[in-house]
C-alpha cells in the first residue's frame, strides 16, 4: 500500500491541484455533528472510556490492556464504517474516537515539528490542532472504507520501550490479500493511548511529519501560509 501523504499523492496538503477555500458556514453543521458523533459514539463504546492503565502495571497486564483497547476501537470504527449513514456522520463519529483513543496533542506537536509549536501563538495551536484531526480522520476515513467489509484480527502484541505495540491484520477483502497495521501505544492521562499507526510497514506519524513540514516550508514557513493550505485541501477534500 503507498503512503497515505506520499509526495505528489492528491491527499498531500498544499498539492497544486488544490483550489478555494473551506466554507466557513461548516463550522456550525460541524459542531451540530460533533454533538451527535459523541452520543452515538458513548452508545457504540458502551459507554466505557478505553482501559486505565499505569507505569506500575505489570507487562503482561499492560499488554493485555492495549489489546482490549484496540479491540475496542476497532469494533467501534468499523461499525461507523459500515453504517449506511452519509459521510460527514461517519466522519464526525471518527473523529469522536480519534479523539478518545488517540493521543491527539503529542501526535500534533510532533507533526508540526518542535520549532514551528514552538513559534506559534497560542490560537495558531489551537487552530492548528483542531484542522489537523478534521484532515487525518477525512483521509483515512477514506483509506478504510475499502477495508469495511473485513474482518479484524489481532495476530501479535508485546511490550514497546516504555509502552504496548499490537500487530493486527484485517482479512476477506476483496484483493485476496490481508491488510497490516501496527498500533503503537503509550501511557497518557491513566490509559493507553495510540501514538503512532503503522500501516503496511509506513508510519502514519513519519509520514505525516514530512508532509506538514514540507507544506510549511513551500507556505512561507510560517503558521498562517499552513493553516491556509490544510483549509484549502480541506475544501478541496469536500467537493470529492
Amino acid at each position: 500500500m503507498k503512503p497515505v501523504y506520499s509526495r505528489g499523492s492528491p491527499n498531500a496538503i498544499g498539492n497544486p491541484s488544490a483550489a478555494g477555500i473551506r466554507p466557513s458556514g461548516a463550522r456550525t453543521g460541524v459542531q451540530r455533528l460533533r454533538r451527535t458523533a459523541i452520543a452515538a459514539m458513548l452508545a457504540i463504546a458502551g459507554a466505557l472510556p478505553p482501559g486505565a492503565a499505569g507505569a506500575a502495571d505489570p507487562p503482561h497486564a499492560l499488554v493485555e490492556n492495549g489489546k482490549s483497547i484496540i479491540r475496542s476501537l476497532s469494533q467501534s470504527v468499523f461499525t461507523v464504517l459500515r453504517n449506511e449513514s452519509d459521510r460527514r456522520t461517519q466522519e464526525a463519529n471518527l473523529r469522536t474516537l480519534f479523539a478518545m483513543y488517540f493521543d491527539v496533542p503529542r501526535i500534533a506537536r510532533f507533526v508540526l515539528g518542535r520549532a514551528a509549536w514552538s513559534r506559534a501563538t497560542a490560537d495558531e495551536r489551537a487552530q492548528f490542532l483542531d484542522l489537523f484531526q478534521q484532515y487525518v480522520v477525512r483521509v483515512y476515513a477514506m483509506q478504510l472504507r475499502r477495508y469495511r467489509k473485513g474482518k479484524f484480527e489481532i495476530v501479535a502484541s508485546g511490550p514497546d520501550r516504555n509502552g504496548v505495540f499490537v500487530t493486527s491484520r484485517m482479512v476477506g477483502l476483496r484483493s485476496g490479500r490481508p491488510f497490516h497495521m501496527k498500533w503503537r501505544m503509550r501511557p497518557s492521562g491513566g490509559t493507553l493511548k495510540v501514538r503512532d499507526m503503522v500501516f503496511e510497514n509506513v508510519s502514519m506519524s513519519i509520514n505525516q511529519r514530512r508532509e506538514f513540514a514540507s507544506a510549511y516550508r513551500r507556505h512561507g514557513g510560517t503558521m498562517t501560509g499552513l493553516l491556509r493550505a490544510i483549509r484549502t485541501k480541506m475544501a478541496e477534500l469536500d467537493r470529492q
